[in-house]
């Protein structure tokens, strides 16, 4: 059965070749070759229920990414201030290779087991619904929402990498590592958007319960697909604890955070960043192979 996904690089980007211009926010647009053609469904063994939670994520990606750029581009016809627009385009770049590499790792996962293309399927369609249904400013809510709750959650993670990542394939565990270090350095670009062309706390706040229960209930479809499609894993893969090596105090700190970044005062520049986040730039910047920089040499396929 063929692997539809379709090419969305050049439609996500909305540049020429894929390029991006000299003249960027600080934001750096950086495309690694993450080899995961091969991986398997549980690539890190040591930890089963991560690997699943990791392959929600990329399900999800694909769609989410894919609307993130679809609101900047439309964002951008309204933005009037210079620094405001090369932020925008920058963040669009940037999460339109983060929708092409997890669109290559879904379509590994999805030629293992072909039925996962429908729920690959149903995530773009969640989005295309969304999308379709609620004004401009909701989007740009929804994208400023979402991604403030991203730092707190991926700092906890590259926090304790050794413990949810060194086990597993090295190109797999790499590829959410450099997602989430890029995550939390465009923490801000959205929130630059929503506070440039909507700057209403209060209608952000007013739409949170919404954007988090959609995201919440995709999530859920996922696991559940992944539960029904794909039942050669380990008996704690769907109900383990992902985060059970985590100390109980760090998840709270986590969780506290992600309650935070929903208040009006939330200040989505200076927050407590990772360590391992400045570790990984200067990796990037020495011209390390970050590709596999975390986890073990690619296990046999499954």
């Amino acid at each position: 059965m063929p692997v539809v996904l379709g090419s969305q690089t050049s439609y996500l980007l909305g540049l020429e070749n894929g390029k991006c211009s000299d003249t960027m926010s600080n934001l750096v647009v950086r495309q690694i070759d993450f080899d995961v053609d091969q991986a398997k469904f549980i690539w890190n063994p040591d930890n089963p229920s991560f690997s699943v939670l990791m392959n929600q994520i990329t399900f999800f990606v694909v769609g989410f990414e894919k609307y993130m750029c679809r609101v900047m581009r439309d964002a951008e016809a309204h933005i009037t201030d210079a620094a405001v627009m090369e932020e925008a385009r920058a963040f669009r770049m940037q999460e339109a290779i983060h929708a092409q590499k997890h669109v290559r790792h879904a379509r590994a996962l999805i030629a293992q087991y072909p039925a996962l293309q429908g729920t690959h399927d149903k995530v773009l369609a969640s989005y295309d619904d969304v999308y379709n249904t609620h004004p401009l400013e909701y989007h740009l809510a929804y994208a400023g929402g979402l991604e403030a709750i991203f730092t707190p959650f991926f700092k906890m993670i590259l926090d304790h990498r050794a413990a949810l990542f060194e086990e597993g394939e090295a190109q797999v565990a790499s590829l959410f590592v450099w997602h989430f270090c890029e995550e939390i350095e465009h923490r801000s670009s959205a929130y630059d958007v929503y506070n440039h062309l909507v700057g209403s706390h209060w209608y952000r706040i007013r739409n949170t319960g919404a954007f988090q229960k959609h995201t919440r209930d995709l999530f859920d479809m996922i696991k559940n697909d992944f539960e029904l499609v794909v039942k050669d894993v380990p008996k704690n893969a769907y109900s383990g604890n992902p985060f059970a090596r985590i100390p109980i105090r760090a998840q709270l700190r986590s969780v506290v955070g992600v309650l935070a970044s929903q208040f009006p005062w939330h200040d989505s520049v200076n927050q407590p960043l990772p360590d391992y986040y400045g570790e990984w730039l200067g990796h990037w910047e020495s011209g390390a192979d970050v590709s596999q920089i975390v986890g073990k040499a690619t296990l046999g396929a499954q």
